[in-house]
């Protein structure tokens, strides 16, 4: 993971790799698409048809002699050959966003070292993936030093080369409310011409892949929401279709005061998956079908989400299955872009699961038969589930979201549906925080329990318990 990444990151808690910890306000958050609950009754064949794969052939650009990065690299002789160097590479950062502003190819791959490499074939396909997009915005903040190269690697890579970091931002035009941010890592080299960026894989740490990063990226336009990514065509217009129906169920139990211009991005390899969530590598990502993903800063609504679909997993659901899973991830970009705290997760994931399943009419024993299982093992849960309850690293989280659906479900039965969105909401942001829980969403949400259902969190607890037995029973 770069450093400025790492740093930001420390500012605010996170998600460790998969879950978040804690799901604090401006956490990153990744609200998991359940696997296991669905596939068992509704799985279908494995599909994991992919891209061909191919890296498309790329015609090397000439370097135009009065580059800008000529001039940075000689205009500034009374400081330090640091500053120098920094001022270079800001310039070569100014080039490149002011080179997609422009739609000009030319300058983009002017600011790319000269010799043919890989590099420089996925340089001249970012661009082209970053020209598919209706960007709104894109531009890089300031740069700052990484670290040092080895004595080896530098001298593999060419002349003085050095690594620098820098932030970024853009925004999709149409869907997101603002930008969101990114991380680059840019190793650059020394030429007879200026400065010129050779790689991009130097970060010492997790690389930070973003959507443009995808070979044969395409983008697929729906009524309700845009589908990127380079998984086969056919499936993502399917997705597409999904998710128009989607939205309107979310809508239908939620309301309309949510940003339902949705961003779904489909990877075409686990690997891949992994990258988008800076994820080193795939482990545990075989439970989980689909993730939501974006930052929450303190006392905001979420601005820019992006469901993240992993391709293998997901596949292998039947598309009742895949109805569900978009639905669910869609119910938490609802939630997370019109409220501004976080809930517990038994109600955040139960809630998902509670609207991605209505509808369907499937017996809820049979949705929950992981859970019913281990009921009739004497294996129950003895309280709602937690965070460490949902990290497929280190558990088995279907049953755990069974549990929390079941919760949403037994709610809405004993108060109505409309009472348990209230509830939601008020838990979420619209209870003033007090000053004996504190900003907890556990705290807060057993506070609310009497005010909404007329029970206090510990007797609807044990009802719960008992409405499981039962289930199982049955």
């Amino acid at each position: 993971m770069p450093r400025t990444e790492a740093r930001r990151r420390a500012q605010r808690p996170n998600y460790d790799g998969m879950v978040t910890k804690g799901r604090r306000i401006a956490a990153i958050a990744l609200c998991v698409g359940l696997v296991a609950a669905v596939a068992g009754q509704l799985s279908g064949n494995l599909d994991l048809r992919l891209g061909n794969g191919r890296v498309p052939h790329v015609v090397p650009f000439a370097l135009p002699g009065n580059d800008i990065t000529d001039r940075a690299a000689s205009s500034v002789p009374k400081v330090d050959e640091q500053s120098a160097r920094m001022a270079a590479a800001q310039d070569l950062l100014s080039a490149r966003a002011a080179a997609v502003k422009s739609r000009n190819k030319s300058a983009w791959m002017a600011t790319v070292d000269v010799p043919a490499s890989a590099f420089r074939g996925r340089q001249s396909t970012v661009f082209d993936n970053l020209l598919k997009l209706p960007l709104g915005e894109f531009s890089y903040g300031t740069v700052g030093l990484a670290p040092p190269l080895t004595e080896e690697r530098a001298k593999a890579v060419g002349p003085k080369a050095w690594v620098f970091t820098a932030p970024g931002t853009y925004s999709l035009a149409g869907y997101d409310r603002a930008p969101r941010s990114f991380d680059a890592t840019y190793t650059v080299v020394q030429r007879a011409g200026g400065w010129r960026i050779a790689d991009d894989s130097d970060s010492g740490g997790v690389a930070a892949m973003q959507v443009w990063d995808l070979p044969h990226m395409k983008v697929i336009k729906g009524r309700s929401g845009i589908v990127i990514g380079n998984a086969p065509e056919t499936r993502m217009r399917d997705y597409s279709t999904t998710v128009d129906s989607a939205v309107r169920r979310v809508t239908g139990v939620w309301g309309k005061d949510w940003n339902a211009h949705v961003v779904i991005v489909t990877p075409s390899t686990t690997k891949e998956f992994a990258g988008l969530l800076f994820r080193s590598s795939d482990k545990g990502l075989d439970q989980v079908a689909a993730i939501t993903q974006g930052v929450i800063d303190p006392g905001q609504r979420a601005q820019g989400d992006r469901v993240v679909i992993n391709p293998k997993a997901f596949t292998a659901l039947q598309p009742i299955g895949r109805r569900v899973v978009i639905t669910h991830e869609l119910t938490h970009v609802a939630a997370r872009s019109s409220t501004i705290r976080s809930v517990p997760i038994w109600l955040s994931e139960g809630m998902a699961d509670y609207v991605g399943y209505s509808g369907l009419d499937l017996p809820r024993a049979r949705v929950a038969a992981d859970l019913l299982v281990l009921v009739r093992q004497g294996k129950s849960p003895k309280a709602l589930p937690t965070e460490a309850d949902f990290d497929p690293a280190k558990t088995t989280i279907a049953p755990f979201y069974s549990a929390s659906w079941l919760a949403v479900c037994h709610l809405v039965d004993l108060y109505g549906q409309a009472r348990v969105v209230a509830f939601y909401r008020s838990v979420a942001g619209g209870l003033s925080a007090d000053k004996t829980v504190g900003l907890d969403p556990g705290a807060i949400a057993a506070k609310a329990f009497p005010a909404s259902f007329g029970v206090t969190q510990a007797q609807f607890v044990t009802g719960w318990k008992r409405y499981m037995t039962a289930l199982a029973r049955a």
